[in-house]
């Protein structure tokens, strides 16, 4: 692709409160490229400044899933590399540079995936935090995976054109990454995690009810529930029916605990939260139960 744009950053927006915040930490990017930034959704706060020329605003006119947004925020893109950032994210000074490093390192086409940081300030918010983004914190080593969220990714424009973008029938936030990068797997383009690229998360939920119910959504849509890529992601066998899912879930949730302790080294300074988190895996088996279910009838 030819262009003198060599990014274009795509932020799926539902009236964030900060939405300013992200756009600024992209526009203060200690970088010598040319980027662009294209917001999609809706502002009802008015934080997204239209008269600057490098920020580009699609305005839905109803509240559009994040994966429709990405697609249609890529439709229009004119950088070399598609950069993806949450609306509820501030990027690290180096964000930018950190993904194109890797990219300019690793020998062919790949897709980079950075590292969430999250304040201490509320524990409800961490413990939500650790529970999501355990896999993707900072402390864990530069690695290749098989699957990536979109809060933090990139993605070369080549590669994105043998894709059919993210799959829009996900209503809520949750799977549709996981699913667009197990597919680029799949092709065997490397699906890096580069920890350096950061970017801090800051979303909006700071009760307990709100954990609960993003545990339930996030185990409802997870991609571990399409038996198609059950060979591919080492799915368990008691993870295959939902019976035995909600049976075993206190057993489930206690190894993803001891891998994050064990395997994945979580931060001693972290581990307050880890009764909570446990808490939050059962309740993630019990919306993963509820969609292999719904596969049955």
């Amino acid at each position: 692709m030819s262009s003198d744009i060599k990014a274009s950053i795509i932020i799926p927006n539902l009236n964030s409160p900060i939405i300013d915040k992200t756009i600024n930490s992209l526009i203060e990017q200690d970088t010598d490229i040319n980027f662009e930034i294209i917001v999609v959704g809706m502002d009802k706060f008015n934080l997204i400044q239209s008269d600057i020329n490098q920020v580009k605003f699609i305005k839905t006119k109803k509240p559009t899933p994040p994966a429709i947004a990405r697609n249609m925020g890529a439709s229009i893109a004119k950088g070399d590399f598609l950069f993806f950032i949450d609306a509820d994210c501030i990027a690290s000074p180096e964000w930018i540079n950190n993904h194109l490093q890797v990219h300019q390192v690793v020998n062919r086409l790949s897709v980079v995936g950075g590292g969430v940081v999250f304040p201490n300030d509320n524990y409800w918010t961490l413990s939500d935090n650790i529970s999501t983004f355990h896999e993707f914190m900072t402390h864990l080593p530069k690695q290749e995976k098989k699957m990536l969220p979109s809060i933090n990714l990139s993605i070369p424009k080549d590669i994105w054109d043998l894709t059919a973008g993210f799959n829009e029938n996900y209503p809520y936030p949750a799977g549709e990454d996981s699913e667009f990068t197990l597919k680029i797997h799949t092709m065997k383009y490397p699906i890096i995690f580069e920890p350096d690229a950061t970017v801090v998360h800051l979303p909006n939920r700071n009760k307990f009810i709100d954990l609960v119910r993003h545990a339930y959504r996030f185990g409802q849509y997870s991609i571990k529930s399409n038996a198609a890529y059950w060979d591919i992601l080492f799915v368990p066998f008691p993870l295959r029916h939902w019976i035995s899912t909600l049976i075993l879930s206190p057993i489930l949730a206690a190894y993803v605990l001891l891998k994050i302790i064990v395997s994945e080294k979580l931060p001693f300074r972290h581990w307050h939260t880890l009764p909570i988190v446990y808490l939050l895996k059962i309740i993630w088996c019990f919306g993963f139960a509820r969609q292999l279910k719904s596969h049955k009838e």
